[in-house]
């Protein structure tokens, strides 16, 4: 050996052995706290005593064990979480003077009892399943730096988010994003998803949450939400945090966002705005659907919103939740919200009639949209000792909404032939308010499980408003036959409700409960429309009685139930029974002239059952059974006609029976630790007694529709959903899919002859993602098949397919660039013509990091690259078959500025890029 050679390998030796001396391992042991049994698989973090930043982490072993390797000397937090069980934290200082470090046995308390709610924690794993939790790790799912939660979302498997922002996983619309267990901005999820930074999130949890009720006393009401819990990084939990994001690109878009937050212990405090021209509406528009019924006709096909056309928008908000001690807790939010949305459509309408005919409609309308929302939300929670609980929720909304529309339409025969001609305009304003509370309360009689619990909820609303309707409609085959309408239109609608519910459950031994309930609850309505003409004079005074119709409604409901549940180790299974005794007296008239009135005394039967099978930690089996009564709607009943649209008259049927829906819901989920698989099974199925359907009658020779209602037996839907997440052996690189299959039976009556539409879906969505300190890389592809059969038509089957695929990639470059590229295809087949789809989505974006801490980022994205993005979309029922397209945001190119900030506890400050995972799996930036 060289000279040299023997110099480099002492220094080589020196240095190996410095490394060896100044870093130890810290072993220790997991058990659960009753039980004494270890729990594999819990999360264990090493963190940085001054900015809570990770160092190291590992997952327990099925003993129990684990072991952080190649710890430095110093001062650390040790931080143990898993699925239900309370988090611990551990100081721990670390010496050379003993290796390894033995931290013991760590016991964790669960936070779930017999009867109670399981309060969902953070593990480690890219996806999780915990009894009816599904956790991913948002670490194992990359996003370009500056992301909302809503981009984090899409790219985990099973998640769907539709063009108005509506989140929905594994099947389930997504009702509440919590944050650490706590509501974040109540009932409206898409300020979450919209608003939240991605990067502060740890991990992703969605489970179907009971409701408060149902928590204090442990039986299921069938009241469960399906929801989205976030745990916040630990790094981040400490003081202040939060980002800027301001963007200006080509074609004069904007986008601007602020979201800071405050987190400490228990404590959340987050105020957040935007303000954009990118169709990115942070919030839900309430003043939408409230008005939805308002401006007298309009356009024949509408369907405007967020999704569809060009919205401008902006919002503020604030949220907050104040434990002031470990039995009062007050939370809730304020937020505004303003949206002027233009929307330009075209659709093609398929009528399907009797003897394999048909008849069509195409129109062509615009709109313009603007909604203000304003809303407060608050939270009380109380609990005087430890076993009284009560909780308190006032809410209060006022929305105001104005829109115009006009429409150009047009029927053809079978053959072809014109039969009409429409061109309408219409205008509405309004506004209204809602305000409601709710108290609830429950009291633990003694340690066996007897507890009294019951609430008494109410609310007032009106909304009221003003239109105009113009349309003038040609009916071809009838020369000089011309319908005009001329009209001026006032709404005013109010109502109050209230709602009184007790509740006794009695132990019976054996972990053994029965249950028994009272409710009682009224919601009287008046809907007041009055249409007025112009009188000669220029004034609209003279009162029109055929397009002016109001009524009253008054129901009364109860119920009466008894159910029994059993709990045991393995399992616990409740079956029960209700008996629902109501009363509707609704009132139609115009002016002083009453039209039509009707009461009705009706009773219904309902059973219901559950099963939870706990096969093991980590397999979990769930079959839920209910079955319910629905009464017809208000306007289903009264036989008086509805012809604000000259083609579509609406009548309705006095002698409609209530229907009986027979629900059946199967949840099944496993996890392979020692090979980190996760499988979920779900299967949905209902089964319709007198299902309430159309009617519909059509005079060929004007293309005027009239409908009425029925009952049906025999209309059901079945599906089956299939997902698996298998991470391959070197964690490096996952496979994910999902398979979904959906069969429907619905009947209807058309010219007087029963048709019954049998619609089958299939549909599969597969992926492949890598992750390594260099680069990310994501595969996916997916196809949906539609067939279509109406009895009516049985040699006119539709077939439709949707299929397409997709890649992503992440580069990590030296001094701090980021380039990122995503680019999807989708098209169509058994399309109508005019509505194929064949385009490639191309986003390319090149980022910048710089300033102390890497708290700026400067960001270059250019979207829809190859100016090829369109909107389409399809529908079919036993009626008809139809196809429509927006217009849609194109191309356009836009630089972003990003500036991150967080002043952790103790002064000490961090960037959120700290966070592990950062560059892959912990990875640190590769050097320059």
């Amino acid at each position: 050996m060289t000279q040299r050679g023997k110099h480099f390998f002492l220094l080589a030796f020196l240095l190996f052995s410095i490394s060896t001396v100044a870093q130890v391992d810290v072993k220790g042991r997991i058990i659960e706290e009753q039980s004494k049994e270890a729990i594999e698989q819990a999360t264990v973090r090493l963190l940085n005593m001054k900015d809570s930043s990770m160092v190291n982490g590992t997952v327990s072993s099925r003993n129990g064990a684990f072991m952080l390797r190649s710890v430095k000397e110093g001062n650390y937090l040790l931080h143990v979480t898993f699925v239900g069980y309370e988090p611990v934290y551990q100081l721990l200082k670390v010496t050379n003077r003993t290796n390894p470090v033995d931290v013991g046995t760590i016991t964790m308390r669960d936070e779930s009892v017999m009867l109670g709610e399981a309060i969902v924690t953070a593990k480690a794993i890219e996806v999780q399943v915990k009894n009816d939790t599904i956790e991913y790790n948002a670490d194992s799912y990359k996003v370009a730096e500056g992301s909302m939660l809503e981009d984090l979302l899409k790219k985990m498997p099973g998640v769907e988010i539709s063009a108005e922002g509506k989140v929905t996983i594994n099947g389930k619309e997504i009702k509440k994003v919590l944050v650490d267990g706590k509501e974040f901005f109540s009932d409206d999820p898409k300020v979450a998803t919209k608003n939240l930074p991605a990067k502060m999130v740890d991990k992703v949890q969605t489970y179907e949450r009971r409701s408060n009720m149902a928590q204090m006393t442990g039986f299921d009401d069938g009241d469960e939400e399906a929801v989205i819990n976030l745990t916040v990084k630990p790094g981040m939990k400490q003081g202040w945090f939060g980002n800027i994001i301001g963007g200006y690109g080509t074609r004069q878009r904007y986008d601007g966002n602020m979201m800071i937050n405050r987190f400490v212990e228990n404590d959340q405090f987050s105020l957040m705005g935007g303000l954009n021209n990118t169709n990115n509406m942070g919030f839900t528009d309430f003043a939408a659907a409230m008005f939805s019924g308002m401006g007298g006709g309009g356009p024949r096909f509408r369907g405007f919103g967020a999704g569809n056309g060009i919205t401008s928008s902006g919002n503020i908000g604030t949220n907050f939740s104040k434990e002031f001690n470990p039995r009062l807790t007050i939370g809730g939010n304020v937020r505004y919200a303003h949206s002027d949305n233009d929307a330009l459509s075209k659709s093609n309408r398929q009528n399907i009639l009797p003897g394999d005919s048909s008849s069509y409609d195409y129109s062509q309308s615009s709109t313009r949209t603007r909604n203000d929302n304003l809303g407060v939300n608050l939270r009380m929670e109380w609990k005087p000792d430890s076993l009284t609980q009560f909780i308190f929720q006032p809410e209060l909304s006022y929305y105001k909404t104005y829109n115009e529309g006009h429409e150009d339409s047009h029927t053809l025969s079978g053959r072809r032939d014109s039969v009409n001609t429409s061109r309408s305009h219409s205008l509405s304003d309004g506004e209204g308010y809602d305000a409601s509370a709710r108290l609830e309360f429950s009291r633990k009689l003694n340690s066996k499980g007897r507890t009294l619990s019951g609430s008494l909820s109410g609310g007032i609303s009106n909304s009221y408003g003003n239109g105009e309707n113009h349309s003038a409609t040609r009916y071809l085959l009838f020369p000089d036959s011309t319908g005009v309408i001329d009209q001026r239109v006032r709404y005013d609608n109010n109502g109050y409700n209230y709602r009184a519910f007790v509740s006794w459950v009695e132990p019976i031994g054996h972990n053994n409960f029965i249950q028994a309930t009272y409710r009682i609850g009224q919601n009287k309505r008046e809907l007041l429309k009055d249409a007025y003409v112009d009188d000669g004079s220029g004034n609209y005074t003279r009162l029109d009685t055929v397009y002016s119709k109001s009524t009253r409604n008054n129901a009364v409901e109860q119920r009466v139930s008894l159910a029994f549940k059993a709990v045991r180790e393995k399992y616990n299974v409740t079956i029960g029974f209700n008996v629902d005794p109501s009363y509707t007296r609704t009132e139609t008239f115009v002016g002083d002239r009453t039209l039509y009135s009707m009461s009705r005394n009706v009773i219904n039967y309902s059973p219901t059952a559950q099963l939870r099978y706990r096969f093991d930690k980590r397999t979990d089996l769930r079959i839920d059974y209910d079955g319910r009564t629905g009464q017809p709607e208000m306007m289903q009943l009264q036989p008086v006609a509805d012809v604000s649209d000259p083609l579509n008259t609406v009548i309705g049927n006095p002698n409609l029976s209530p229907t009986y829906t027979n629900n059946l819901r199967v949840r099944f989920g496993k996890f392979i630790p020692e090979t980190q698989t996760a499988y979920m099974l779900m299967a949905d199925g209902n089964y319709i007694v007198n299902d309430i359907v159309n009617k519909t009658t059509t005079e060929q020779r004007t293309g005027k529709r009239t409908t009425t209602y029925e009952n049906v037996d025999g209309n059901f839907n079945a599906s089956l959903r299939a997902i698996v997440n298998l991470p391959l052996k070197n964690n490096k690189f996952s496979v994910f899919g999902m398979t979904f299959a959906r069969y429907a039976n619905a009947g209807g009556y058309i010219d007087g002859e029963k048709n019954t539409s049998k619609a089958l879906t299939l549909s599969d969505h597969v992926g492949l993602n890598y992750r390594s300190n260099l680069f990310d890389f994501s595969l996916n592809g997916n196809f949906r098949y539609n067939r279509t059969r109406n009895t009516l038509q049985g040699q006119n089957d539709l077939h439709t397919f949707n299929y397409g695929g997709g890649a992503s990639t992440t580069l990590y470059l030296p001094y701090n660039f980021q380039i990122e590229s995503d680019i999807n295809y989708s098209a169509n087949a058994g399309y109508s013509a005019g509505y194929e789809q064949k385009e490639w989505l191309w986003n390319a974006s090149i980022s910048k990091t710089f300033l102390k801490n890497n708290a700026g980022i400067l960001r270059l994205k250019v979207y829809d690259i190859l100016q090829q993005r369109s909107n389409i979309s399809y529908s079919a029922t036993a009626s008809a078959i139809r196809y429509t397209e927006y217009n849609t945001l194109n191309s356009y190119g836009m630089l972003y500025f990003i500036y991150r900030f967080s002043i952790f506890k103790g002064g000490g400050k961090a960037s959120d890029m700290r966070m592990p995972g950062m560059f892959g799996h912990g990875h640190e930036r590769p050097p320059h």
